[in-house]
């Protein structure tokens, strides 16, 4: 059985970027422009390894609001550093990041089993249309203990005004057309050279979930 968490968004995403984009308007948008900066660093058994797409120009409205989700991310204070600061931004969670790692380090030392910790985190653009461009959150943590943990984090914003598509914007979600949507999603995802999986073959992939055809949405 896989450990997977769906991310409604990135399902979503999957089925909408093979699609020729059209504008709404008629009217071109302007070209968001991303830059990636990094931050690494190592000391001891501390380890840290950020990178981040950031956007440098672009729709003001869409630019200002991808910064904010980084900045808020994280956990920017902005009487020290401007949003507008890609490089400042990446560097204050490096060593944010970093005093956290060398702190739990220092619980380590001597230590047989735990030979680092780290935290390693990544923002990457996955897909963009007219519409909207979608971003992918990467992380890679190790804190001590038996294993560490990763996740993976989509965000959607739309083009037209920067809103940040969230699931409490979904509706109908208990419906048996949304309920088959997420099911071919997972079936792509798990089967992706025919798609075709049984209920029964679906539902050995999946965790905490006794019935397919009421599939909850992420937390």
């Amino acid at each position: 059985m896989k450990i997977f968490i769906i991310t409604m968004m990135g399902l979503l995403v999957t089925l909408s970027c093979g699609q020729k984009p059209n504008s709404v308007s008629g009217e071109k948008a302007a070209e968001l422009k991303l830059k990636t900066y990094s931050f690494s660093a190592r000391e001891g058994m501390a380890h840290v390894d950020i990178s981040v797409e950031f956007p440098v120009d672009g729709d003001p409205q869409l630019v200002e609001a991808i910064r904010e989700h980084i900045g808020q991310r994280v956990g920017l204070d902005i009487d020290k550093v401007k949003l507008s600061d890609g490089q400042g931004v990446v560097d204050f969670y490096g060593n944010n990041l970093m005093e956290e790692m060398k702190s739990l380090a220092a619980d380590f030392e001597g230590d047989d089993y735990v030979t680092e910790v780290y935290h390693n985190w990544s923002f990457t653009k996955l897909c963009e249309t007219d519409k909207f461009v979608t971003f992918l959150g990467e992380a890679a943590i190790y804190e001590g203990g038996i294993h560490g943990i990763s996740f993976h984090t989509g965000t959607t914003f739309l083009k037209q005004d920067g809103t940040e598509i969230t699931t409490e914007m979904l509706r109908n979600t208990d419906s048996a057309a949304f309920q088959k949507l997420i099911r071919d999603g997972l079936r792509k995802y798990f089967n992706p050279e025919d798609h075709e999986l049984t209920d029964e073959e679906l539902g050995e992939e999946l965790i905490a979930v006794e019935d397919v055809n009421n599939i909850p949405l992420p937390h």
